[in-house]
């Protein structure tokens, strides 16, 4: 992420940083802190003490000018596989019509693969989407930055062993265990796992 750093009474210390990949960034006058994790009132508070010591009125604000990371990538059989830039919260249906849509002569509506890597974990889900083009109410799946959405050619019937063979094989065994929906209601498909792997 890219933060832009106003004092409003000591214009010399404005700055811009980029959140380096160990979370941090270096401040004038107070050298290293740690962004990651913060949210840009939380970081102004922290910045706003740590300079009390060294201005009359250390008063500032955080901007926050750029997100990295804010992707999701699309692929399988949809119309123009690529990665889609999270703008704001989206949903993997909107994440697919982004790259153009299914390609409905090839594309597997019922078994939509979610592939997300979270604390060294790989988790995998399959959404039914079958109901909600057909215009049924249904529960929106939101994704998470760095999500991968396939949409594969046939019918998975067992969604780990689908990912084990298919997606293990191309991305770096971190290992993977089974994503449940959140909360209670109708979640658009999420097919029940049988098996957990975890890899090393």
């Amino acid at each position: 992420d890219v933060l832009d750093f106003k004092f409003f009474y000591n214009p010399e210390l404005n700055d811009s940083q980029t959140v380096r990949t160990d979370g941090k960034i270096t401040l004038q006058l107070i050298g290293e802190l740690t962004a990651q994790g913060k949210s840009p009132m939380e970081l102004q508070e922290e910045i706003t003490k740590l300079y009390a010591s060294q201005l009359r009125r250390p008063e500032a604000t955080v901007i926050v000018r750029t997100l990295a990371n804010r992707r999701v990538y699309v692929g399988g059989f949809v119309r123009n596989p690529r990665l889609v830039e999270m703008r704001t919260r989206m949903t993997a249906l909107e994440a697919i019509i982004e790259a153009g849509g299914f390609d409905f002569w090839r594309a597997e509506l019922r078994n939509v693969v979610i592939i997300r890597h979270k604390d060294n974990k790989r988790y995998g889900c399959a959404l039914d989407f079958s109901a909600a083009l057909q215009g049924k109410e249904t529960r929106p799946f939101y994704l998470e930055p760095m999500d991968i959405v396939y949409v594969p050619r046939t019918t998975i019937s067992a969604v780990n062993l689908w990912i084990d063979q298919h997606i293990n094989q191309l991305i770096p065994k971190v290992g993977f265990t089974y994503l449940a929906p959140l909360g209670s209601g109708a979640t658009i498909g999420i097919q029940p796992s049988t098996t957990v792997y975890t890899q090393p």
